[in-house]
């Protein structure tokens, strides 16, 4: 059981985590070079909060950055679980042109250990 406070990575992003990012940079040219980061893009650290998580990316160098303004394109992706009454809430945030974290949380009780059950809903 994962605790407030408790760390991981370095290390690959979860499958969870992919999902999103793929979800969120899909369909908008200007978001491609972040989305060809998160292709690349390894976990440099995630941090549970006991109703979710932060993860700071690790990017390779030389990959390109995206336009300025791109970040701002962004809107919260949505999900469910069936253990949790409301759906969780996905953010990803950009600095530079580049990933910089993904923040996941729920209002409705505890993040679940199991995150395979997770299904986007936009």
């Amino acid at each position: 059981m994962r605790r407030p406070g408790d760390t991981d990575g370095p290390g690959p992003l979860t499958s969870l985590e992919a999902q999103v990012l793929s979800a969120l940079l899909s369909g908008d040219p200007d978001l491609a070079p972040l989305a060809e980061q998160a292709r690349a893009a390894t976990c440099g650290g995630r941090t549970w909060s006991g109703v979710g998580f932060m993860t700071r990316f690790a990017v390779p160098g030389g990959l390109p950055a995206a336009p300025d303004g791109a970040g701002r394109r962004l809107r919260p992706l949505l999900a469910r679980h069936p253990a949790l009454g409301e759906p969780v809430e996905f953010m990803l945030q950009v600095r530079d042109g580049r990933l910089a974290t993904l923040e996941a949380f729920c209002g409705d009780g505890y993040w679940p250990e199991d995150e395979d059950a997770f299904r986007l809903v936009g």
